[in-house]
C-alpha cells in the first residue's frame, strides 16, 4: 500500500497507544512521520517514535534556525493522510478554530489531503457542546472521526471517551489511503477459512482450515494496491486490516455470497476449506447419544469453484489444491475441469506445513503451463510469492470479469 502518513499524537494519557498506531501502520508498508505537541512528550518521549519510524520528530516549528524551507509546509506536500490519535479536546478545539500555535496545530492548517483524527478524553469533556461543535465543523471540512469507545477512564470514570482500539483507528487510515502498488486499479476477491455444516443444532461437520493462507493473501493484495473483499467462514485467526470482510458459515451461505460478490471482480482467490459434504436434511433439536448407533447420512455440497470457473464472463480465477503428496497431474485436471486460470498445490504430507500451521510450501501452476515452486516459508511470505508469480496475468485479467 505505501501510504505516507503523518501521524499527530497530543497530551492525553492514551499518547502511548500510539506507539502500536505507528507499529501497525508500518506493518502494512505505510510510511510514517511523526508531529507531536509539546504536551504529548510528557506521556511518550519522542525519541521512541523517532527509531520506531526511522524519521525526525516534529515538536517545533522549525528543526533549527538555520533549516531551509518551512518545515509543515514541506511535509504537507508528502502526506496522504493526517491521523491525529490520540486527539484531544485541546487540540481537536485548535483544528476547528484555525489556531495555531504548536507543531501539529500549525501542521494540521498546512495539511492538504485527508485528516483522520480519533478522539480521546474523559466522559464529561466529550459531552460538551464545545468538542461536539468542534468535531461537527471539522466533518464538514471533510474529516473522519473515529468515535471514542465507552469503558473504564484513566481518571477513574467510566463512561464514553475512551480511545478506539488501535486496530479500528489503523483499519479506517488505511481505507483512507490512496492505493499504489503493482496490482493497484484490480479488484480482488479472496475467501478463506472453513464452512461449518449443521448434524444438528449443536454439531457441525467442519475441518482444519484456519482461515491464515486466505487472510495472508487478502492482506498482500491490499498492500499491493489491490482493492480487496475477503469471504472467510469462521476462521481462528483475525481477519487483516484495511480489507473489507465478509462473514459466513455454510457452503450455501458461501455460495450465495460468491454469486453476488463475484460480479466486476477482476480475479478470485478460492483459498477457502469448503466442507465437501453437509448432512442430507435437517435435523431438529439435539441428537441423544443414549439412542445408541447413529447412521448419518451425507450429500455432496455443490462445487462452489467450477460455480465461478463456468460463469462467462468470469474473472482470473485460482483455485488451491491441497494434496497428500506432490501431484501435479491431479492439481492441473481440477484446475481444468473447474475452469480455473492457475492451482495453488501445497502438499500436506509434510509435517508443519499446510492446514492449522503458520508455514506452507506451493507450487504455483497456470494454464498456460507455467510451473513457480515456492520454498517452505511463513504463509504471509507464500501469500506474495503467489501473487507475483500471477501478476503479469492480474494485471491483463482487468475487466475480464
Amino acid at each position: 500500500m505505501a501510504g505516507r502518513v503523518v501521524l499527530g499524537v497530543s497530551g492525553g494519557i492514551a499518547a502511548y497507544k500510539a506507539v502500536e498506531v505507528l507499529r501497525l501502520l508500518e506493518r502494512r508498508g505505510c510510511d510514517v512521520r511523526v508531529v507531536m505537541t509539546r504536551h504529548a512528550t510528557e506521556f511518550v518521549h519522542p525519541r521512541t517514535f523517532a527509531v520506531l519510524s526511522g524519521h525526525p520528530v516534529e515538536v517545533d516549528q522549525w528543526r533549527d534556525g538555520t533549516a531551509p524551507g518551512v518545515d509543515h509546509v514541506e511535509l504537507s506536500h508528502w502526506a496522504d493522510l493526517l491521523l491525529v490519535a490520540p486527539a484531544t479536546a485541546n487540540i481537536l478545539a485548535k483544528m476547528a478554530a484555525g489556531i495555531a500555535d504548536d507543531a501539529l496545530s500549525t501542521y494540521h492548517l498546512a495539511h492538504r489531503r485527508l485528516i483522520l483524527v480519533a478522539p480521546a478524553m474523559n466522559s464529561v469533556m466529550w459531552q460538551k457542546p464545545a468538542i461536539q461543535q468542534a468535531l461537527g465543523t471539522l466533518r464538514d471540512r471533510g474529516a473522519e472521526v473515529v468515535t471514542p469507545s465507552s469503558g473504564d477512564l484513566a481518571c477513574g470514570d467510566v463512561g464514553e471517551g475512551r480511545l478506539a482500539s488501535v486496530e479500528e483507528i489503523v483499519d479506517r487510515a488505511l481505507g483512507l489511503l490512496p492505493r499504489r502498488g503493482p496490482l493497484a486499479g484490480l479488484r480482488i476477491l479472496v475467501s478463506a477459512g472453513p464452512t461449518r455444516e449443521a448434524v444438528d443444532h449443536v454439531r457441525v461437520l467442519s475441518n482444519r482450515s484456519s482461515g491464515r493462507m486466505g487472510c495472508a493473501l487478502a492482506e498482500a493484495a491490499a498492500d499491493f494496491g489491490a482493492e480487496v473483499v475477503l469471504l472467510h467462514g469462521p476462521m481462528t485467526v483475525a481477519p487483516p486490516l484495511g480489507v473489507r470482510c465478509e462473514a459466513v458459515e455454510t457452503a450455501a451461505e458461501m455460495q450465495a455470497a460468491l454469486n453476488r460478490l463475484v460480479n466486476g471482480v477482476d480475479a478470485a482467490f478460492l483459498a477457502a476449506a469448503v466442507a465437501d459434504f453437509r448432512p442430507a436434511g435437517a435435523v431438529k433439536g439435539k441428537l441423544d447419544r443414549r439412542s445408541g448407533k447413529l447412521t448419518l447420512e451425507l450429500e455432496p455440497v455443490p462445487d462452489l469453484a467450477a460455480n465461478v470457473g463456468g460463469r462467462d464472463p468470469r474473472p482470473y480465477l485460482v483455485i488451491f489444491a491441497a494434496e497428500d503428496g506432490r501431484m501435479k497431474d491431479r492439481a492441473i485436471a481440477k484446475m481444468r475441469a473447474k475452469g480455473a486460470d492457475a492451482v495453488v498445490l501445497n502438499d500436506i504430507s509434510g509435517s508443519g506445513v499446510g492446514m492449522e500451521a503458520a508455514e506452507n510450501e506451493v507450487w504455483v501452476l497456470t494454464g498456460g503451463g507455467e510451473e513457480r515452486h515456492v520454498g517452505r516459508a511463513a504463509k504471509e511470505v507464500i501469500a506474495r510469492e503467489i501473487l507475483l508469480a500471477l501478476s503479469g496475468e492480474l494485471l491483463a485479467s482487468k475487466g475480464r470479469g
